[in-house]
């Protein structure tokens, strides 16, 4: 400080000697106005303050670049600068060093889009991966060829009728029905060969079919299993001459409580609701060679069908979503595919009404599966009708479940929300009563599984 003010000194010695030397050039005037005085005086007190001036804001400016949070109250560039600076510059100071320090500490928090002042990484969450079987895989797929029957007498048969005839074949062929086999499966819990492939279309009873395999306490499947679609399994086994769930041949069920152990993967040995809407577009029972590849790999196996009033279905297909126009577009189930009998599905489609389509359709494919089960006589085939008030006292014969295992069901959150319940099956006969949709149709035909 002794030198400042030391150079503080110079400065008015040689401000006087600068004034001095001023007033011998102007000695041959006689007298020197007040004016002149007044303004040399106003110049030194001007240099005076302004110096000292200066070097307070010098001396404040090394002070402010000082951490005084470090030295603490006791440290004496900290006691000079409180001295100086008014407490609310202390304090703004003192608040900043803090808020520093917290949100160093706090976790990263989420960016606020005016700051560009900073960049903090976004915790995204873990996406979990596609399953193996996943539609996703297909989004360029090119219909596979189909057929279907022209008519015939057995098309037209009650499936009770059709199983009559059927039975009497495997006699008169000395094949034993699994039904009679009581002392072959007295310790199982199904009298059917497994697995157990369902062929039922989507709205005839899929649903329905699974919960009740699943009441009698074995792995049954609806639609997907935990490595994806059952439909997309089958399908590329197919293509590759596979056993037909072979990748999807097991299934492990949710924990019920969190933190138990996950329960084992089990064999599946039911399937229901095996079809593709495409892309990809695939059904067993529809497509070239589906039925074959099932009857190659499991000769012994079962095959199921559940059908349903020609007309009820198509009005329950066709009201539910676009599966009906996806039929057409992208499975070419409208006749529009080239091949061996794609004429006579094209010209019926192109001269009939929608619906009387669709129903010869529906029954066509049922004429198709009973026609394959007369000829592969090592399979077990069981025919129900869904509507038959007798369908669980004959599902409880051929495949010795109880009947009261047999469920209504209806498929889609949205029947669920619509009726306040919280389950999509009911026993017969304790499903909430049916709501009348705004299109006139009751859920029971639009939305039955």
């Amino acid at each position: 400080m002794s030198s400042q003010y030391f150079t503080f000194l110079l400065v008015v010695i040689a401000t006087g000697c600068w004034a001095v030397a001023r007033k011998k050039k102007t000695t041959e005037s006689t007298t020197i106005s007040s004016s002149h005085r007044t303004s040399n005086y106003r110049i030194v007190i001007v240099s005076a303050i302004s110096f000292f001036l200066g070097l307070q804001f010098s001396h404040l400016r090394d002070l402010l670049r000082a951490d005084f949070t470090v030295g603490g109250p006791n440290d004496d560039d900290a006691t000079e600068y409180m001295t100086w600076v008014p407490d609310e510059l202390e304090y703004l100071a003192r608040r900043n060093e803090r808020e520093r320090g917290v949100r160093q500490r706090q976790k990263p928090q989420r960016n606020n889009p005016f700051d560009h002042s900073t960049k903090k990484e976004i915790t995204k969450k873990k996406v979990k991966p596609l399953p193996r079987y996943h539609d996703s895989n297909y989004t360029d797929f090119k219909p596979l060829p189909w057929s279907l029957p022209k008519p015939s007498p057995i098309r037209y048969q009650t499936s009770e009728e059709f199983m009559k005839d059927y039975i009497a074949l495997k006699r008169e062929k000395n094949i034993p029905l699994p039904w009679e086999q009581t002392e072959k499966y007295k310790d199982n819990k199904v009298t059917l060969p497994r697995p157990i492939i369902g062929l039922n279309f989507p709205k005839s009873g899929t649903l329905t079919m699974s919960e009740y395999f699943n009441c009698a306490g074995i792995v049954s499947i609806h639609t997907h299993t935990n490595d994806g679609r059952i439909g997309i399994c089958m399908m590329e086994n197919h293509l590759t001459d596979k056993p037909p769930m072979e990748g999807c041949n097991t299934h492990q069920l949710k924990r019920k409580k969190k933190g138990e152990p996950k329960p084992e993967a089990k064999p599946t040995e039911v399937i229901f609701d095996i079809g593709l809407q495409g892309p990809p577009c695939y059904y067993a029972s529809l497509h070239d060679g589906g039925l074959e590849n099932i009857a190659k790999h499991y000769p012994e196996g079962t095959i199921m069908l559940v059908t349903r009033n020609p007309k009820k279905w198509y009005h329950s297909f066709e009201s539910w979503g676009s599966i009906l126009k996806r039929w057409g577009e992208r499975c070419g189930f409208d006749g529009s595919l080239d091949g061996v009998g794609m004429e006579y599905w094209a010209d019926l489609h192109h001269s009939s009404e929608r619906e009387r389509y669709w129903v010869e359709f529906y029954e066509a494919h049922t004429q198709k599966i009973r026609e394959f089960a007369m000829k592969h006589l090592s399979l077990t085939y069981v025919e129900v009708e869904l509507e038959d008030d007798k369908m669980a006292e004959q599902l409880e014969y051929y495949t010795g479940v109880e009947q009261k295992c047999v469920q209504v069901c209806h498929p889609g959150p949205q029947w669920i929300r619509k009726h306040d319940t919280t389950s999509k099956c009911h026993p017969v006969g304790d499903e909430p009563p049916e709501i009348e949709s705004d299109d006139g149709v009751y859920d029971d035909d639009n939305g039955r599984a």
